[in-house]
C-alpha cells in the first residue's frame, strides 16, 4: 500500500465530532488542542475557561492562541482556531460554574470529553486540591452522564497518584481515602481545622496533589460500565520531543524551572538520590497517547484496556535524576548558556541532607542576602532572597520524587502502540526512536531562552564569553577557598600538634 493510502485511523474517530476540554490553559490542554485541530477534522471544540485577572474567557482564549505552539497550525489550517468556543466556567465552582444555556449546549452536542484541568502545585492546601482535583472530577463525570452523544470520557490522572506502590500497574487501586467522605467534609469542616488536620490526613502521602488525584481516580472507577471512560496516567511531563515545536513547554514549573535556575547559577545544591531514576515523558508523547488510547478503546470496547500508564518503558530509555541534571549542566555550560547569569552553573547533587543544607546556606542564601543588600543601597527592591525561599520550598516538595524510585508497568501502552500502522507511528510517536538526551535538552533550553526568558539568539555569543569568564572566576574562587582552608589547617591544627 502506498504511503498516501495508509489511513490515519486515530484522526478518523474525531472527524466531525464535538470535543469538550478542561484545562485549556494548562500544559496538556494547550498541546492537546493544537494536535486535535491540526490532525483531525473535528466539527467543534468547547474549552472551559474562567475569568482571570480582568480578562474574559474569550480574551484568555485569544491569548492562548498567541503562543508560538500554534504557529504551525495557523500556517497549515488558518481557520482551524475558529472552531474553538470558550465556555465560561471553573472546575472549582459548584457544577463547574457553567450557565444553564452552556450546559444544555454541551449535553446536546459533545462526543468527547478530555478532563485535564487540575491544580498541580505540590504546596496547595488539602481543601483547595480536593476541591479542584476531586470535586471538579465529580462534577465533570456528572456532566458526562448527561451528554446524549458521549463516545468517551478521558480522565488525565498522574502516574504518582499511588506513591505507596513501588510498581504501578495499569489497573484500578483502592483509594487512599473514601472520596465521598472527604468531599462531604468540605461542607462542614472549617478551613482552619482542615489545615490543622492536613498532616494527619495525608500521613505518608507527600502532598495534597497526589492525595486528591487518587480520590479523583476512585470517582472515575465508579462510572465504569455506566459511561465510556479511560484513564491516562502521565509521569513527569516535560518539553516536546519534536511535535509541533521541539523543546516547547508551558512555564517554568517542573524540571525546566530547575534547569533554568541552575543555568542562571541561582541553584547551587540539590538533594537527590543517585539511584533514583526519572520517568519523564515529553508533552507531545503524552498527547499522542491520549488520542491513540481513545481510538483503541472505541474500536475494541469489550477487550480494550481502560487504564494506561503514560510512562517511558524502561527498555526504551532509563536515566537517573543525577544523569539528567548532569546532561543539562553540560548542555548549558558548553552549548546553550543563559545570559545574565549569577554564577557559573555547577554546584552539588547529593543524597546527604545535612551537606545539601550547608551548601544551600553558603552558596545560595548568603549570596542572595549580600546581593539584595547591594540592591537596597542602590535604591532597588531586594528580590533574590525571596526567590531563594521559593526555590527552597519547591525543591523540598520535589524531593519526594528525586529521592525514590518507582517502576511503572506499561504493557497496555506497549501493546496498543504495536497496533499502529506506519503512518500513525509517524504522526503519533510513542517510542523514543533515535533519542539523544543532550540534543533534546538543548532544544528545551533554547526554547526557554527565546520564549520564556526573552533572550534572543544574537545574545548567545555574549553568553558564551560570559560563561568562560565565570568558569575562570569560579575556579579562582574555589582554589582560593581551598588554599585558605589549607593554610588555616596548617597553622592552627598541624602546627599545634607538632609544636
Amino acid at each position: 500500500m502506498a504511503a498516501e493510502e495508509v489511513p490515519d485511523r486515530i484522526a478518523e474517530i474525531f472527524n466531525g465530532t464535538t470535543i469538550f476540554i478542561t484545562g485549556a490553559s494548562g500544559f496538556v490542554g494547550k498541546a492537546l488542542i493544537e494536535k486535535l485541530l491540526r490532525l483531525t477534522n473535528l466539527r467543534k471544540m468547547y474549552l472551559l475557561l474562567r475569568e482571570k485577572k480582568g480578562k474574559s474567557p474569550e480574551q484568555r482564549l485569544q491569548d492562548i492562541f498567541t503562543n508560538v505552539l500554534y504557529d504551525k497550525l495557523k500556517s497549515l489550517k488558518p481557520h482551524a482556531l475558529n472552531k474553538c468556543t470558550a465556555i465560561q466556567g471553573d472546575v472549582s465552582q459548584i457544577d463547574l460554574g457553567i450557565s444553564k444555556e452552556d450546559r444544555e449546549r454541551l449535553k446536546n452536542e459533545v462526543d468527547f470529553i478530555f478532563h485535564s484541568a487540575a491544580t498541580t502545585r505540590f504546596d496547595d492546601t488539602l481543601k483547595y486540591a480536593v476541591i479542584m482535583n476531586t470535586r471538579g472530577t465529580m462534577y465533570m463525570l456528572r456532566l458526562a452522564e448527561e451528554c446524549k452523544k458521549l463516545k468517551l470520557f478521558v480522565h488525565v490522572s498522574t502516574a504518582y497518584a499511588f506513591p505507596r506502590e513501588k510498581v504501578l500497574y495499569e489497573k484500578a487501586y483502592e483509594p487512599i481515602a473514601d472520596p465521598q467522605e472527604v468531599l462531604s467534609s468540605l461542607s462542614w469542616i472549617k478551613d482552619e481545622a482542615m489545615q490543622e488536620m492536613q498532616d494527619k490526613i495525608l500521613g505518608d502521602i507527600p502532598n495534597a496533589y497526589t492525595f486528591s488525584k487518587s480520590l479523583a481516580e476512585a470517582l472515575v472507577y465508579e462510572k465504569v460500565g455506566k459511561i465510556p471512560v479511560i484513564i491516562g496516567r502521565p509521569a513527569v511531563v516535560i518539553p516536546a520531543l519534536w511535535d509541533p515545536l521541539p523543546g516547547w513547554f508551558n512555564n517554568l514549573q517542573g524540571p525546566m524551572g530547575l534547569f533554568a535556575a541552575s543555568g542562571k547559577g541561582v541553584i547551587r545544591s540539590m538533594y537527590m538520590d543517585s539511584k533514583s531514576y526519572a520517568n519523564l515523558v515529553p508533552i507531545d508523547a503524552t498527547v499522542n497517547a491520549l488520542m491513540v488510547f481513545s481510538w483503541y478503546y472505541l474500536k475494541h470496547k469489550k477487550d480494550a484496556p481502560w487504564i494506561y500508564n503514560i510512562c517511558v518503558p524502561q527498555r526504551d530509555i532509563k536515566l537517573t535524576w543525577t544523569e539528567v541534571m548532569e546532561h543539562g549542566k553540560d548542555v548549558i555550560n558548553t552549548r546553550v548558556p543563559f545570559n545574565n547569569i549569577m554564577w557559573y552553573p555547577g554546584g552539588a547533587m547529593t543524597k546527604n541532607r545535612l551537606y545539601n543544607k550547608v551548601n544551600i546556606f553558603l552558596f545560595q542564601i548568603i549570596p542572595a542576602v549580600f546581593i539584595d543588600m547591594i540592591f537596597v543601597v542602590l535604591g532597588y527592591k531586594p528580590i533574590l532572597y525571596n526567590i531563594q525561599m521559593r526555590i527552597k520550598k519547591g525543591a523540598e516538595m520535589f524531593e519526594f520524587y528525586t529521592t525514590k524510585a518507582w517502576d511503572f508497568d506499561t504493557k497496555n501502552v506497549e501493546y496498543v502502540r504495536s497496533k499502529l500502522n506506519s503512518k500513525e507511528k509517524q504522526l503519533y510517536q510513542l517510542e523514543a526512536d533515535n533519542f539523544d538526551v543532550k540534543d533534546y535538552l538543548a532544544n528545551g533550553i533554547l526554547y526557554c531562552r527565546r520564549h520564556i526568558l526573552k533572550e534572543t539568539d544574537d545574545m548567545l555569543p555574549a553568553a558564551r564569553r560570559n560563561m568562560k569568564i565565570m568558569f575562570a572566576l569560579d575556579r579562582t574562587v574555589k582554589i582560593t577557598f581551598f588554599v585558605f582552608i589549607a593554610y588555616y589547617f596548617y597553622k592552627y591544627v598541624f602546627c599545634s600538634i607538632f609544636s
